[in-house]
C-alpha cells in the first residue's frame, strides 16, 4: 500500500466523522420548545403529525440554521431518525417574530414565512424541500402563513 493510500484510509473516516458531528453553537435541538428563545418545530408529516424536531435559538440569523444537513427527526412516530433536511411537511413557529423556511441552504430560494405563534399545517414552497431557516425573518416572495 502506498503512503498516499495509507493516509487516505486513515484520513477519510476521520473527516467523515467530523463532518457529521458538528452542530451550530447558537441553536439547540430537541423535541419541545423551551424558554423564551426563538423556537420552531418541524414535523415529518402534514398536520403536525409524525416525528418532530424543535430548534431554539437567539433569534435572527445568529440563532438560525444555515443548513439542516445532519439534523434528524427525534420524536417517536413516522419519520423518526430520518433527515429534517428535505423531509419536513409541517412547521410551528413558537417565536414572537416571523420565521422563514428556505428551499436551499444558506437562506436562499423559494420560501415559506410563518407568522409568530402560527402553524403551517402543510408547507407550500418548501414541502419536503426545506434546507435552511431563519428566525425573525420575513422573506420576500414567500408563501405567507398568518
Amino acid at each position: 500500500m502506498t503512503n498516499i493510500r495509507r493516509a487516505l484510509v486513515v484520513a477519510l473516516p476521520a473527516a467523515a466523522a467530523l463532518a457529521f458531528s458538528v452542530t451550530p453553537a447558537q441553536a439547540s435541538v430537541g423535541i419541545h420548545c423551551t424558554g423564551d428563545a426563538s423556537c420552531g418545530t418541524f414535523w415529518y408529516n402534514s398536520g403536525q403529525n409524525g416525528s418532530r424536531t424543535s430548534f431554539t435559538g437567539t433569534g435572527g440569523i445568529n440563532g438560525s440554521i444555515k443548513d439542516l444537513a445532519g439534523y434528524k427527526f427525534l420524536d417517536s412516530g413516522a419519520g423518526q431518525g430520518t433527515p429534517v433536511k428535505n423531509g419536513a411537511a409541517s412547521f410551528y413557529n413558537g417565536s414572537g417574530a416571523p420565521t422563514t423556511i428556505f428551499y436551499n441552504s444558506g437562506w436562499n430560494g423559494p420560501c415559506d414565512t410563518v407568522a409568530a405563534y402560527t402553524v403551517a399545517n402543510q408547507l407550500v414552497n418548501t414541502y419536503n424541500d426545506n434546507a435552511s431557516f431563519a428566525f425573525g425573518a420575513s422573506g420576500s416572495n414567500c408563501y405567507k402563513f398568518n
